[in-house]
Protein backbone atom coordinates (compact mmCIF):
# COMPACT_ATOMS: atom_id res chain seq x y z
CA UNK A 1 0.00 0.00 0.00
CA UNK A 2 1.52 3.31 -1.02
CA UNK A 3 1.77 6.19 1.44
CA UNK A 4 -1.02 8.31 -0.12
CA UNK A 5 -3.50 5.45 -0.02
CA UNK A 6 -2.53 4.78 3.63
CA UNK A 7 -3.26 8.41 4.58
CA UNK A 8 -6.64 8.27 2.83
CA UNK A 9 -7.65 5.17 4.79
CA UNK A 10 -6.58 6.74 8.08
CA UNK A 11 -8.59 9.93 7.28
CA UNK A 12 -11.75 7.96 6.40
CA UNK A 13 -11.55 5.93 9.62
CA UNK A 14 -11.09 9.12 11.65
CA UNK A 15 -14.15 10.75 10.06
CA UNK A 16 -16.28 7.64 10.66
CA UNK A 17 -15.25 7.53 14.32
CA UNK A 18 -16.11 11.25 14.76
CA UNK A 19 -19.58 10.79 13.28
CA UNK A 20 -20.22 7.75 15.48
CA UNK A 21 -19.16 9.59 18.66
CA UNK A 22 -21.39 12.59 17.83
CA UNK A 23 -24.35 10.33 17.10
CA UNK A 24 -24.00 8.56 20.47
CA UNK A 25 -23.57 11.88 22.26
CA UNK A 26 -26.78 13.30 20.68
CA UNK A 27 -28.79 10.25 21.65
CA UNK A 28 -27.54 10.41 25.23
CA UNK A 29 -28.66 14.06 25.51
CA UNK A 30 -32.14 13.32 24.10
CA UNK A 31 -32.71 10.31 26.34
CA UNK A 32 -31.46 11.95 29.54
CA UNK A 33 -33.95 11.51 32.39
CA UNK A 34 -35.13 14.85 33.85
CA UNK A 35 -34.62 15.49 37.53
CA UNK A 36 -37.64 15.52 39.88
CA UNK A 37 -39.17 19.01 39.85
CA UNK A 38 -39.23 21.04 43.05
CA UNK A 39 -42.51 22.26 44.56
CA UNK A 40 -41.95 25.63 42.90
CA UNK A 41 -41.46 23.99 39.52
CA UNK A 42 -44.63 21.95 40.01
CA UNK A 43 -46.64 25.10 40.68
CA UNK A 44 -45.27 26.64 37.50
CA UNK A 45 -46.22 23.65 35.36
CA UNK A 46 -49.76 23.81 36.69
CA UNK A 47 -50.06 27.35 35.34
CA UNK A 48 -50.83 27.88 31.64
CA UNK A 49 -48.14 26.22 29.52
CA UNK A 50 -48.65 28.52 26.54
CA UNK A 51 -48.00 32.10 27.43
CA UNK A 52 -46.44 34.98 25.56
CA UNK A 53 -42.69 35.33 25.76
CA UNK A 54 -43.20 39.07 26.05
CA UNK A 55 -46.25 41.12 26.97
CA UNK A 56 -47.88 43.34 24.34
CA UNK A 57 -46.66 46.92 24.37
CA UNK A 58 -49.03 48.71 22.03
CA UNK A 59 -52.40 48.35 20.34
CA UNK A 60 -50.63 47.42 17.13
CA UNK A 61 -48.74 44.49 18.71
CA UNK A 62 -49.33 41.15 17.01
CA UNK A 63 -51.80 38.95 18.88
CA UNK A 64 -49.82 36.60 21.17
CA UNK A 65 -50.28 32.89 21.67
CA UNK A 66 -53.40 32.07 23.66
CA UNK A 67 -52.71 30.47 27.06
CA UNK A 68 -53.90 26.88 27.32
CA UNK A 69 -56.11 27.46 30.38
CA UNK A 70 -59.16 29.40 29.30
CA UNK A 71 -62.92 28.94 29.51
CA UNK A 72 -63.76 27.10 26.31
CA UNK A 73 -67.09 25.38 25.72
CA UNK A 74 -66.95 22.00 24.02
CA UNK A 75 -69.33 21.69 21.08
CA UNK A 76 -71.07 18.62 22.53
CA UNK A 77 -71.82 20.35 25.84
CA UNK A 78 -74.74 22.46 24.72
CA UNK A 79 -77.34 22.57 27.47
CA UNK A 80 -76.99 24.62 30.65
CA UNK A 81 -78.31 22.71 33.65
CA UNK A 82 -76.44 24.56 36.41
CA UNK A 83 -73.98 27.40 36.85
CA UNK A 84 -70.95 26.73 34.66
CA UNK A 85 -68.27 29.41 34.46
CA UNK A 86 -67.27 28.66 30.87
CA UNK A 87 -70.82 28.95 29.54
CA UNK A 88 -71.81 31.91 31.67
CA UNK A 89 -68.72 33.78 30.46
CA UNK A 90 -68.97 32.77 26.82
CA UNK A 91 -69.31 36.16 25.08
CA UNK A 92 -72.77 37.08 23.86
CA UNK A 93 -71.23 38.51 20.66
CA UNK A 94 -69.31 35.32 19.75
CA UNK A 95 -69.97 31.82 18.44
CA UNK A 96 -73.20 30.20 17.30
CA UNK A 97 -74.71 29.31 20.69
CA UNK A 98 -76.39 31.56 23.23
CA UNK A 99 -76.21 30.04 26.71
CA UNK A 100 -79.01 30.57 29.25
CA UNK A 101 -80.08 33.86 27.71
CA UNK A 102 -82.64 35.67 29.85
CA UNK A 103 -86.13 36.33 28.45
CA UNK A 104 -88.86 37.96 30.53
CA UNK A 105 -92.45 36.74 30.07
CA UNK A 106 -95.37 39.08 30.69
CA UNK A 107 -98.79 39.71 29.28
CA UNK A 108 -99.03 42.50 26.71
CA UNK A 109 -101.18 45.56 27.48
CA UNK A 110 -103.63 44.49 24.78
CA UNK A 111 -103.71 40.93 26.15
CA UNK A 112 -101.91 37.76 25.20
CA UNK A 113 -98.17 37.13 25.21
CA UNK A 114 -96.28 38.85 22.41
CA UNK A 115 -93.51 36.93 20.57
CA UNK A 116 -90.19 37.31 22.39
CA UNK A 117 -87.16 38.48 20.45
CA UNK A 118 -83.90 37.08 21.77
CA UNK A 119 -80.49 38.50 21.04
CA UNK A 120 -80.43 36.47 17.83
CA UNK A 121 -83.16 34.88 15.71
CA UNK A 122 -83.42 31.26 16.87
CA UNK A 123 -82.18 28.53 14.53
CA UNK A 124 -82.54 25.64 16.96
CA UNK A 125 -83.68 25.46 20.58
CA UNK A 126 -81.43 23.45 22.89
CA UNK A 127 -83.47 24.10 26.03
CA UNK A 128 -85.93 26.50 27.58
CA UNK A 129 -85.64 26.50 31.36
CA UNK A 130 -86.75 28.51 34.34
CA UNK A 131 -84.25 31.15 35.48
CA UNK A 132 -83.02 28.84 38.25
CA UNK A 133 -82.39 26.19 35.53
CA UNK A 134 -84.41 23.61 37.46
CA UNK A 135 -87.57 23.42 35.33
CA UNK A 136 -87.40 22.31 31.68
CA UNK A 137 -90.19 23.42 29.34
CA UNK A 138 -91.38 21.41 26.35
CA UNK A 139 -91.54 22.57 22.76
CA UNK A 140 -95.05 22.34 21.35
CA UNK A 141 -96.50 22.21 24.84
CA UNK A 142 -95.05 25.24 26.60
CA UNK A 143 -93.39 27.15 23.77
CA UNK A 144 -92.69 27.24 20.07
CA UNK A 145 -90.55 29.18 17.59
CA UNK A 146 -92.05 31.24 14.77
CA UNK A 147 -90.69 31.70 11.26
CA UNK A 148 -88.85 34.87 12.34
CA UNK A 149 -86.89 32.99 14.97
CA UNK A 150 -88.85 34.43 17.88
CA UNK A 151 -89.84 32.52 21.00
CA UNK A 152 -93.57 31.93 21.30
CA UNK A 153 -94.81 31.24 24.83
CA UNK A 154 -97.97 29.16 24.61
CA UNK A 155 -100.67 30.38 26.95
CA UNK A 156 -101.93 26.83 27.38
CA UNK A 157 -98.53 25.75 28.68
CA UNK A 158 -96.93 25.97 32.12
CA UNK A 159 -94.48 28.87 31.66
CA UNK A 160 -95.20 31.56 34.33
CA UNK A 161 -96.39 34.85 32.86
CA UNK A 162 -96.71 38.16 34.74
CA UNK A 163 -100.18 39.61 34.21
CA UNK A 164 -100.13 43.14 32.81
CA UNK A 165 -102.27 44.42 35.68
CA UNK A 166 -99.64 43.10 38.10
CA UNK A 167 -96.87 44.75 36.08
CA UNK A 168 -98.39 48.24 35.64
CA UNK A 169 -101.11 49.57 37.94
CA UNK A 170 -102.63 52.66 39.61
CA UNK A 171 -100.54 54.01 42.47
CA UNK A 172 -101.65 56.83 44.79
CA UNK A 173 -99.30 59.21 46.57
CA UNK A 174 -100.42 57.78 49.92
CA UNK A 175 -99.68 54.25 48.77
CA UNK A 176 -96.30 55.34 47.46
CA UNK A 177 -95.44 56.96 50.80
CA UNK A 178 -96.45 53.83 52.71
CA UNK A 179 -94.90 51.39 50.26
CA UNK A 180 -91.41 52.95 50.39
CA UNK A 181 -90.62 51.37 47.02
CA UNK A 182 -90.88 47.90 48.54
CA UNK A 183 -92.97 46.44 45.72
CA UNK A 184 -93.73 49.33 43.35
CA UNK A 185 -91.90 52.03 41.42
CA UNK A 186 -93.60 55.24 40.24
CA UNK A 187 -94.03 55.46 36.47
CA UNK A 188 -92.24 58.16 34.48
CA UNK A 189 -94.59 60.48 32.62
CA UNK A 190 -97.68 58.69 33.93
CA UNK A 191 -98.68 60.32 37.24
CA UNK A 192 -100.75 58.08 39.48
CA UNK A 193 -99.32 54.84 38.07
CA UNK A 194 -96.51 52.52 38.98
CA UNK A 195 -94.51 49.49 37.85
CA UNK A 196 -93.72 46.33 39.75
CA UNK A 197 -90.60 46.09 41.84
CA UNK A 198 -89.54 42.50 42.39
CA UNK A 199 -86.05 42.34 43.88
CA UNK A 200 -84.26 39.03 44.18
CA UNK A 201 -83.48 37.98 47.74
CA UNK A 202 -83.06 34.97 50.01
CA UNK A 203 -85.87 32.57 49.06
CA UNK A 204 -87.29 35.27 46.74
CA UNK A 205 -86.86 34.93 42.98
CA UNK A 206 -87.84 38.54 42.26
CA UNK A 207 -88.07 39.30 38.54
CA UNK A 208 -86.58 35.89 37.79
CA UNK A 209 -89.92 34.29 38.71
CA UNK A 210 -91.09 35.26 35.20
CA UNK A 211 -87.73 34.96 33.45
CA UNK A 212 -86.64 32.12 31.21
CA UNK A 213 -83.12 30.84 30.51
CA UNK A 214 -83.01 29.99 26.80
CA UNK A 215 -80.11 28.11 25.24
CA UNK A 216 -80.21 28.00 21.45
CA UNK A 217 -78.26 27.89 18.21
CA UNK A 218 -78.13 30.91 15.91
CA UNK A 219 -76.41 32.03 12.73
CA UNK A 220 -77.18 35.75 12.40
CA UNK A 221 -74.60 38.45 13.00
CA UNK A 222 -74.57 39.81 16.53
CA UNK A 223 -76.10 43.21 17.21
CA UNK A 224 -73.54 43.54 20.03
CA UNK A 225 -70.15 44.43 18.63
CA UNK A 226 -67.08 42.81 20.14
CA UNK A 227 -65.71 45.33 22.67
CA UNK A 228 -62.24 46.68 22.04
CA UNK A 229 -59.35 44.69 23.48
CA UNK A 230 -56.96 46.84 25.52
CA UNK A 231 -54.60 44.09 26.63
CA UNK A 232 -51.57 46.28 25.92
CA UNK A 233 -52.53 48.38 28.95
CA UNK A 234 -52.43 45.34 31.23
CA UNK A 235 -49.09 43.77 30.22
CA UNK A 236 -47.67 43.55 33.76
CA UNK A 237 -50.92 42.24 35.23
CA UNK A 238 -51.32 39.64 32.47
CA UNK A 239 -47.74 38.44 32.90
CA UNK A 240 -48.31 37.93 36.64
CA UNK A 241 -51.56 36.09 35.98
CA UNK A 242 -50.05 33.80 33.32
CA UNK A 243 -47.15 33.06 35.68
CA UNK A 244 -49.63 31.85 38.28
CA UNK A 245 -48.69 34.52 40.80
CA UNK A 246 -50.82 35.93 43.61
CA UNK A 247 -53.26 38.60 42.44
CA UNK A 248 -55.11 41.02 44.71
CA UNK A 249 -58.27 42.66 43.35
CA UNK A 250 -60.08 45.58 44.92
CA UNK A 251 -63.53 46.42 43.54
CA UNK A 252 -65.26 49.72 44.25
CA UNK A 253 -68.66 50.83 43.07
CA UNK A 254 -72.35 51.04 43.89
CA UNK A 255 -75.05 48.42 44.53
CA UNK A 256 -74.13 46.57 41.34
CA UNK A 257 -70.61 45.96 42.63
CA UNK A 258 -72.16 45.14 46.01
CA UNK A 259 -73.83 42.27 44.16
CA UNK A 260 -77.46 43.20 43.51
CA UNK A 261 -79.28 41.36 41.88
CA UNK A 262 -77.05 38.33 41.28
CA UNK A 263 -78.46 35.02 42.47
CA UNK A 264 -75.10 34.12 44.02
CA UNK A 265 -74.79 37.30 46.07
CA UNK A 266 -73.97 36.75 49.74
CA UNK A 267 -77.25 36.74 51.64
CA UNK A 268 -79.23 35.71 48.55
CA UNK A 269 -77.72 32.43 47.36
CA UNK A 270 -80.55 30.98 45.30
CA UNK A 271 -80.24 28.89 42.14
CA UNK A 272 -78.45 29.10 39.81
CA UNK A 273 -75.99 30.78 42.23
CA UNK A 274 -74.42 33.04 39.62
CA UNK A 275 -71.86 35.35 41.28
CA UNK A 276 -71.86 39.09 40.68
CA UNK A 277 -69.72 40.42 37.84
CA UNK A 278 -66.54 41.21 39.80
CA UNK A 279 -66.51 37.72 41.35
CA UNK A 280 -67.00 36.24 37.87
CA UNK A 281 -63.90 38.17 36.76
CA UNK A 282 -62.01 36.80 39.78
CA UNK A 283 -63.07 33.25 38.96
CA UNK A 284 -62.01 33.74 35.34
CA UNK A 285 -58.52 34.92 36.36
CA UNK A 286 -58.15 31.79 38.49
CA UNK A 287 -58.55 29.64 35.37
CA UNK A 288 -55.03 30.72 34.39
CA UNK A 289 -53.60 29.19 37.57
CA UNK A 290 -53.22 32.43 39.52
CA UNK A 291 -54.07 32.69 43.21
CA UNK A 292 -56.65 35.47 43.51
CA UNK A 293 -58.11 37.33 46.48
CA UNK A 294 -60.59 40.17 46.29
CA UNK A 295 -61.73 42.95 48.60
CA UNK A 296 -65.06 44.51 47.67
CA UNK A 297 -65.60 48.04 48.96
CA UNK A 298 -68.68 48.66 46.83
CA UNK A 299 -71.57 50.27 48.73
CA UNK A 300 -75.23 50.26 47.72
CA UNK A 301 -76.43 53.77 46.95
CA UNK A 302 -72.88 55.06 46.48
CA UNK A 303 -71.71 57.40 43.72
CA UNK A 304 -68.31 58.70 42.59
CA UNK A 305 -68.07 60.98 45.65
CA UNK A 306 -68.21 57.82 47.73
CA UNK A 307 -65.59 56.26 45.47
CA UNK A 308 -63.20 59.14 46.09
CA UNK A 309 -63.71 58.71 49.84
CA UNK A 310 -62.63 55.06 49.57
CA UNK A 311 -59.26 55.73 47.93
CA UNK A 312 -57.13 55.41 51.08
CA UNK A 313 -58.78 52.08 51.86
CA UNK A 314 -58.24 50.89 48.29
CA UNK A 315 -54.57 51.86 48.12
CA UNK A 316 -53.84 50.37 51.55
CA UNK A 317 -54.52 46.97 50.00
CA UNK A 318 -51.66 47.40 47.49
CA UNK A 319 -53.83 45.85 44.76
CA UNK A 320 -52.76 44.37 41.44
CA UNK A 321 -56.11 45.23 39.85
CA UNK A 322 -58.66 47.87 40.82
CA UNK A 323 -62.17 47.70 39.39
CA UNK A 324 -63.92 51.09 39.40
CA UNK A 325 -67.61 50.82 38.55
CA UNK A 326 -69.78 53.86 39.20
CA UNK A 327 -72.43 55.63 37.18
CA UNK A 328 -75.84 54.17 37.98
CA UNK A 329 -76.49 56.56 40.87
CA UNK A 330 -74.39 59.41 39.46
CA UNK A 331 -76.24 59.24 36.16
CA UNK A 332 -79.55 60.31 37.64
CA UNK A 333 -78.27 63.79 38.53
CA UNK A 334 -74.51 64.31 38.05
CA UNK A 335 -73.43 66.13 34.86
CA UNK A 336 -70.81 64.46 32.69
CA UNK A 337 -67.93 66.82 33.55
CA UNK A 338 -68.35 66.29 37.30
CA UNK A 339 -68.58 62.52 36.89
CA UNK A 340 -65.47 62.33 34.69
CA UNK A 341 -63.56 64.57 37.10
CA UNK A 342 -64.27 62.18 39.99
CA UNK A 343 -63.21 59.18 37.90
CA UNK A 344 -59.98 60.96 37.00
CA UNK A 345 -59.32 61.73 40.66
CA UNK A 346 -59.67 58.03 41.47
CA UNK A 347 -57.44 56.89 38.60
CA UNK A 348 -54.75 59.49 39.37
CA UNK A 349 -54.70 58.81 43.11
CA UNK A 350 -54.44 55.07 42.62
CA UNK A 351 -51.70 55.53 40.01
CA UNK A 352 -49.73 57.74 42.44
CA UNK A 353 -50.22 55.60 45.56
CA UNK A 354 -50.13 52.18 43.84
CA UNK A 355 -48.05 52.64 40.68
CA UNK A 356 -48.07 48.91 39.90
CA UNK A 357 -51.84 48.58 40.10
CA UNK A 358 -53.79 48.07 36.89
CA UNK A 359 -57.18 49.79 36.73
CA UNK A 360 -60.31 48.97 34.77
CA UNK A 361 -63.01 51.66 34.74
CA UNK A 362 -66.35 50.01 34.03
CA UNK A 363 -69.21 51.74 32.25
CA UNK A 364 -72.60 51.38 33.89
CA UNK A 365 -75.56 49.51 32.48
CA UNK A 366 -78.70 51.59 31.98
CA UNK A 367 -81.59 52.09 34.40
CA UNK A 368 -85.23 51.61 33.43
CA UNK A 369 -86.28 54.78 31.59
CA UNK A 370 -89.95 54.05 32.43
CA UNK A 371 -89.31 54.58 36.16
CA UNK A 372 -89.68 58.03 37.75
CA UNK A 373 -88.01 59.59 40.79
CA UNK A 374 -91.29 60.19 42.59
CA UNK A 375 -95.02 59.69 42.33
CA UNK A 376 -95.61 63.04 40.61
CA UNK A 377 -92.09 63.53 39.32
CA UNK A 378 -91.57 64.10 35.60
CA UNK A 379 -87.90 63.04 35.78
CA UNK A 380 -86.84 59.58 34.57
CA UNK A 381 -84.09 57.56 36.25
CA UNK A 382 -82.26 57.64 32.91
CA UNK A 383 -80.57 61.03 32.56
CA UNK A 384 -76.79 61.16 31.98
CA UNK A 385 -75.95 57.46 31.87
CA UNK A 386 -75.54 57.13 28.09
CA UNK A 387 -73.34 60.26 27.98
CA UNK A 388 -70.74 58.93 30.42
CA UNK A 389 -69.38 56.23 28.12
CA UNK A 390 -68.16 58.40 25.22
CA UNK A 391 -66.71 60.88 27.72
CA UNK A 392 -64.70 58.14 29.43
CA UNK A 393 -63.55 56.73 26.09
CA UNK A 394 -62.20 60.17 25.20
CA UNK A 395 -60.55 60.52 28.60
CA UNK A 396 -58.78 57.17 28.85
CA UNK A 397 -55.94 58.27 26.57
CA UNK A 398 -54.75 60.39 29.49
CA UNK A 399 -54.68 57.49 31.96
CA UNK A 400 -51.74 55.31 32.96
CA UNK A 401 -52.22 51.57 33.59
CA UNK A 402 -55.97 52.07 33.14
CA UNK A 403 -58.59 51.50 30.44
CA UNK A 404 -62.34 51.76 29.99
CA UNK A 405 -64.58 48.67 29.72
CA UNK A 406 -67.64 49.87 27.81
CA UNK A 407 -70.51 47.89 29.33
CA UNK A 408 -72.82 50.80 28.53
CA UNK A 409 -72.42 50.43 24.76
CA UNK A 410 -72.98 46.68 24.93
CA UNK A 411 -76.17 47.28 26.93
CA UNK A 412 -77.43 49.86 24.40
CA UNK A 413 -76.80 47.43 21.55
CA UNK A 414 -78.59 44.62 23.40
CA UNK A 415 -81.73 46.75 23.48
CA UNK A 416 -81.87 46.70 19.69
CA UNK A 417 -83.54 43.30 20.15
CA UNK A 418 -84.17 42.77 23.85
CA UNK A 419 -86.44 44.60 26.30
CA UNK A 420 -85.34 46.10 29.59
CA UNK A 421 -87.07 43.43 31.70
CA UNK A 422 -84.84 40.76 30.10
CA UNK A 423 -81.78 42.14 31.91
CA UNK A 424 -83.46 43.54 35.03
CA UNK A 425 -82.97 42.30 38.57
CA UNK A 426 -85.40 44.71 40.21
CA UNK A 427 -87.08 46.47 37.25
CA UNK A 428 -85.32 49.74 38.05
CA UNK A 429 -81.52 49.73 38.06
CA UNK A 430 -80.14 46.38 39.21
CA UNK A 431 -78.89 43.89 36.59
CA UNK A 432 -79.94 40.25 36.76
CA UNK A 433 -77.60 37.26 36.40
CA UNK A 434 -77.57 37.64 32.62
CA UNK A 435 -76.46 41.28 32.74
CA UNK A 436 -73.87 40.57 35.45
CA UNK A 437 -72.47 38.03 33.01
CA UNK A 438 -72.29 40.69 30.27
CA UNK A 439 -70.43 43.01 32.67
CA UNK A 440 -67.85 40.28 33.28
CA UNK A 441 -67.58 39.39 29.59
CA UNK A 442 -66.86 43.00 28.60
CA UNK A 443 -64.25 43.41 31.36
CA UNK A 444 -62.55 40.15 30.37
CA UNK A 445 -62.52 41.19 26.71
CA UNK A 446 -61.05 44.57 27.66
CA UNK A 447 -58.21 43.06 29.69
CA UNK A 448 -57.55 39.72 27.97
CA UNK A 449 -58.94 40.29 24.47
CA UNK A 450 -55.63 39.68 22.67
CA UNK A 451 -55.38 36.28 24.34
CA UNK A 452 -58.92 34.98 23.92
CA UNK A 453 -59.90 32.23 21.46
CA UNK A 454 -63.26 33.72 20.51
Amino acid sequence: MNFKRFLSVILCVTLLLTVAINFVSCNVEEEETPTEPSSETTKETEAPTEKPTSAPTSAATKKPTTPSKKPVVEENEDDVTEFELSKFLYPIWAGDTSYAEAAFVREAEEGGIAPIELLYPIDEIISVRSADLKTVYVKGVDYDVDDQGRLIVLESGSIPCLAYDDYFFPMTAEEHAQNKLATKFPAFGKPGYGYIRAEIGANKPGMSAWTLAVTYKHSAESVVKEPESKSYVYDKLITKIFNGEEIKIVATGDSITDGWSASGKNGVNIAPYCPQYNVLVEQYIKTYGATVTQKNVGVSGSNTDGGVSKLDEICAENPDLVIIAFGMNDGCSRPVASYVNNINVMVDRIKTSCPDAAIVVVGTCLPNDKISWGINDSKSLLVYHKDYAPALEAEEKNWTNAAFANVTQANIEMFERKVYEDVAGSNSNHPNDYMHRVYAQVIIQTIFGDYLPY
